[in-house]
């Protein structure tokens, strides 16, 4: 019993450094070139059907300098965490705020229109947007094939 606690320990402490060394991979260290964000629910059927698949496309750019961040939309509580990581992470304008068109824009220039931009953000879509000057690139679909997503990647990529 005597030999077992400090073999316990040494397991112990040993699994916390490599709890600890795995924060350090190339990803962290990566800067990111372009970030996706990914507005989903668990009660979305388009998320379900799809949300594996892009997940998987996307997760295979992160070492090319991909940064996904997920927007759960499911609930009140996950809809508070994910705007405030989104606020803490300077995107939340990119994915939430829709700029007016034709005479949206008149309108709100008239002040006829309120210029706060906010809309609701539907499920199952992807927001890329430039980590320099945090614009919103492109919105697509999740449900978009493999082969066109990866195109879109690319293309923002370069």
């Amino acid at each position: 019993m005597k030999n077992v606690r400090p073999m316990l320990s040494l397991l112990l402490m040993f699994s916390g450094y490599v709890a600890n060394s795995r924060d350090n991979t190339p990803y962290a260290s990566v800067e990111p070139t372009l970030i996706a964000v990914v507005n989903r629910a668990s009660w979305c059927q388009v998320c379900k059907a799809n949300g594996d698949r892009a997940g998987a496309v996307l997760m295979s750019y992160t070492d090319k300098g991909l940064r996904v961040f997920i927007n759960d939309l499911t609930d009140t509580a996950s809809v508070k965490a994910s705007e405030a990581a989104l606020r803490k992470a300077h995107l939340y304008d990119a994915v939430y705020t829709s700029p007016r068109k034709g005479l949206a824009l008149i309108m709100q220039h008239c002040g006829l229109l309120k210029s706060n931009g906010q809309r609701p953000v539907p499920t199952g879509i992807i927001t890329f947007i430039d980590p320099r000057s945090h614009k919103r690139l492109k919105q697509v679909s999740i449900a978009i094939p493999d082969k066109e997503m990866k195109a879109d990647i690319e293309t923002m990529l370069k």
